[in-house]
């Protein structure tokens, strides 16, 4: 049987894929945690950047590119701190980061336009634009073409030419006035992305649009769903409780009537005494000839929560995330507990990267263009030479912590490695807490911690091994990365 391009497949369903997975994020706390735990461990509060410039390259001393970083970073923290780096001015780079990757979660896909909006106040006027992936559409959504797709307007080779964006969504067309298509360059006259389309792995070598993260599991959260409103509801049922009462005409003794009178209604009868289930307690009034029958929903069911389990662990192999993680329990040994931490942080380390490589280096790399365009940064060779750009434009990001069980053991696990020579202390400060080691270095000088720690134990402070009587220490490129 012959088989259907990626955007055959995927392009027709997109909107109701989007809609159906906003819905159960708003409305089922399953779905509604999938996404959380995955924005929490690979966005958390916002990644944080160390230049790292290649200073052999451009020729530069240590303490000359220890210069040039620290300025290169006073610079973008200036930038990412204040909320002028959207152009909405509502949110931080940090909470841009949180914006973008919940909205590629919910949506598949969303794009970060590059603006250049110059404040009173301000060092620089990049500004970035989040635009929503319904936004991205056909002009007068017209049919898919090879030229055309999804909104995107590419090339022979399929490479993106063009973004075009419409002024409304698809539902608020209607609303007054005509719907306008903007037609954004994907790049610059420089050859610079104007546009960044931050999506998940591409699956497919053709593919233009992206489906939500949800879109494997969608049925059987909506489902799991109903089940368990269903189960809820038996429960309610069952709680309920309610005495028949039989009279040879029909009425009710005059003590249980006064149940039934209103406070507010001169104490006449209310008309109507049908039988509901919104209140337990019930007192209900049979005619002649009327019996009750006994319901037994057998509720709480025990085969509820096994199920459940199922279900859930089924959706978190659709999301990559395991059971306990995406559940939050952790009831099962401590190997199983770690092996499940293990396993989730592989698929958060990939999106991380995933993550940095498509919005948060980008976005870095203008900021530092337009500081050195502006002479605020000294670089030379920064526009002339492509090798040399990148050589000024090294960076390393660090987000949030490595997720832990016992931290003495992983603490040991650490010290141990590095012995070994396997790892670096920059990388286990990044991991371990999200922040960067020459930081805490700096700070510990300050704070005199290391001298304290000498004169109480007697002892060299963790990763300050004393050198060898040989050995040249004044070159401070020698210190462990």
């Amino acid at each position: 049987m012959g088989g259907t391009s990626a955007d055959f497949d995927t392009l027709p369903d997109l909107s109701e894929l989007r809609a159906r997975s906003r819905d159960l994020v708003r409305n089922d706390p399953v779905a509604q945690s999938a996404v959380a735990t995955k924005v929490v461990n690979v966005v958390g509060p916002g990644h944080v950047v160390r230049p790292e410039i290649d200073r052999k390259r451009l020729g530069l001393t240590a303490e000359q590119a220890e210069a040039w970083e620290e300025q290169a970073l006073d610079i973008f923290t200036d930038w990412a701190w204040s909320t002028d780096c959207d152009i909405t001015r509502t949110q931080t780079f940090a909470e841009l980061e949180d914006l973008v990757y919940r909205s590629r979660l919910l949506s598949g896909d969303v794009f970060v336009v590059r603006r250049f909006k110059k404040r009173k106040g301000r060092m620089l006027a990049t500004a970035v634009q989040v635009i929503e992936a319904d936004l991205l559409s056909n002009p007068h959504w017209a049919m898919d073409t090879a030229q055309m797709a999804g909104g995107i307007e590419k090339d022979a080779d399929g490479a993106p030419v063009a973004y075009h964006f419409a002024d409304r969504y698809l539902l608020d067309r209607n609303l007054g006035g005509a719907v306008t298509w903007t037609r954004v360059p994907a790049y610059d006259g420089n050859g610079r992305k104007l546009v960044l389309h931050v999506h998940g792995a591409k699956w497919r070598p053709d593919m233009t649009r992206y489906a939500p993260m949800l879109s494997p599991v969608i049925e059987a959260l909506k489902q799991r769903s109903r089940y368990s409103e269903a189960e809820l509801m038996a429960a309610v049922v069952s709680a309920c409780f309610a005495i028949g009462m039989k009279s040879p005409d029909g009425g009710l003794t005059d003590g249980v009537l006064e149940l039934f009178r209103g406070k507010d209604d001169g104490g006449a009868a209310p008309a109507s005494k049908a039988i509901t289930i919104t209140e337990p307690g019930k007192i209900i009034d049979l005619l002649p000839d009327e019996e009750i029958q006994s319901f037994a929903p057998g509720r709480p069911n025990p085969q509820f929560s096994p199920f459940i389990t199922a279900i859930a662990q089924e959706i978190g192999a659709g999301t990559d995330l395991p059971h306990e993680i995406l559940m939050k329990q952790f009831q099962a040994s401590y190997s199983a507990s770690k092996a499940a931490l293990e396993i989730a942080w592989q698929f958060f380390r990939a999106e991380r990267e995933l993550h940095i490589a498509q919005f948060c280096a980008p976005v870095y790399d203008e900021v530092i263009s337009e500081a050195v365009a502006r002479g605020i940064l000294k670089a030379p060779g920064f526009f002339s030479d492509p090798l040399t750009r990148q050589a000024w434009l090294g960076q390393v990001w660090m987000g949030p912590s490595r997720p832990t069980i016992d931290q003495t053991k992983d603490a040991a696990a650490d010290e141990k490695y590095l012995e070994m020579g396997v790892t670096s202390l920059t990388r286990i400060a990044a991991e371990r807490f999200g922040v960067d080691y020459r930081t805490v270095k700096a700070r510990r000088a300050l704070d005199g911690s290391d001298e304290r720690q000498k004169t109480a134990g007697g002892t060299q402070a963790p990763g300050s091994a004393a050198p060898a009587e040989d050995e040249d220490t004044t070159d401070t490129d020698k210190e462990t990365n």
